[in-house]
């Protein structure tokens, strides 16, 4: 999937980007005024991608990218609580149901996908796996007979889904609470320290190539900060909103120079294997529900195939513990990072599928 230069409208790269942030804003503003759940993220991701659709939208840059994890950090480190932390024991077998979630969706999605006329195995696979997308176009990238576009139209296509998907279930649980943070403001010299500490931290986390590192890198310091009370109350709410509409504009600018011709010929492949993994990951949802008493909403969000960063953000607009949600997803990078050579040789020594190329 090839990513143009520049959009039709022409103008310098910054002014361009200014306006797809407020295009995400504004439609942010108007899916939130209806009382859409994450309305302020789900609206931007929308909004940006019909101006992807429409070539009036313009990739986001570094300075961009870093304000949306840093901003997304502060706000979602300064919410996680002393009965959040206490939850951390429950971790470990709840990853570990996890995992086995991952490993069955994405087997049994590659072979939907290597059934369908025109997919190759390896197309197949590295289009099934859930996550750490860099590091799957990375490897796909190696192997001869993976198509390219085809992958990315699936996995661009399964994380936009997840984010107007998700928050739709949730809300039928009743589990929303908001990401509304109670107490006093923090004052803004002391919030301009947390996101130029965070920044430096996430930074950092990014050089050592930490998944997610921008994000987690200020959630660590706005959350120590919080916790050992020398930020003194919360982030004011704009915070949460800027990084919500950032985040959803970064989501949706991967719809630019989309193949839509490819989608149409993809879409009845996608949509089916998108609500195999969905389904696999809510089933295995419930039962680490179920066996270790937490709230389903909460394991839902943990365990559905989305990005680390957006979910996380999820998590936090909808009032769900992001700690344990982006605990989860970190994992679930790790585990990708650490197998995914090993269950690719291990999927091509397979019986070949009728695809072809």
């Amino acid at each position: 999937m090839s990513l143009p230069d520049a959009s039709r409208l022409g103008w310098p790269p910054l002014a361009a980007q200014a306006f797809t942030i407020a295009g995400a804003a504004i439609a942010g503003a108007g899916v939130a005024a209806i009382g859409v759940p994450a309305g302020w993220l789900s609206g931007a991701m929308i909004g940006t991608a019909i101006l992807a659709a429409l070539r009036l939208a313009e990739p986001l840059t570094a300075p961009f990218r870093w304000a949306a994890m840093v901003s997304s950090g502060v706000a979602i480190g300064a919410a996680v609580t002393p009965q959040m932390l206490q939850k951390i024991a429950a971790y470990p077998a709840s990853i570990a149901i996890m995992s086995a979630s991952v490993v069955i969706s994405t087997f049994a999605c590659a072979k939907i996908l290597a059934r369908a006329p025109g997919w190759s195995r390896s197309t197949a696979f590295f289009a099934s796996v859930p996550g750490a997308l860099s590091y799957v176009f990375a490897v796909a990238a190696t192997q001869e007979e993976a198509d390219l576009s085809r992958i990315a139209v699936v996995q661009v296509l399964r994380v936009f889904l997840l984010m107007g998907f998700v928050p739709l279930v949730v809300a039928e649980t009743g589990a929303i609470s908001g990401a509304a943070m109670t107490g006093p403001l923090d004052p803004l010299s002391t919030l301009a320290i947390l996101l130029l500490l965070g920044w430096v931290v996430g930074y950092a986390m990014e050089k050592f190539r930490v998944a997610g590192g921008m994000l987690f890198g200020a959630m660590l310091v706005s959350g120590g900060a919080h916790a050992l009370s020398l930020a003194p109350g919360s982030p004011p709410p704009l915070v949460a909103t800027v990084a919500q509409v950032l985040i959803g504009a970064w989501v949706g600018v991967r719809f630019i120079g989309f193949d839509w011709g490819l989608f149409a010929r993809s879409a009845l492949a996608a949509l089916g294997t998108f609500f195999v993994a969905v389904g696999i990951s809510g089933l295995f949802a419930v039962l680490a529900g179920l066996a270790l008493s937490l709230p389903f909403a909460q394991t839902l969000l943990a365990f559905s195939p989305g990005g680390l960063e957006a979910m996380t953000l999820l998590a936090f607009a909808l009032g769900i513990d992001p700690l344990y949600v982006g605990a989860h997803h970190l994992a679930r990078f790790l585990l990708i990072s650490l197998t995914l050579p090993f269950a690719l040789k291990f999927w091509m020594r397979g019986d070949r599928g009728p695809a072809a190329g």
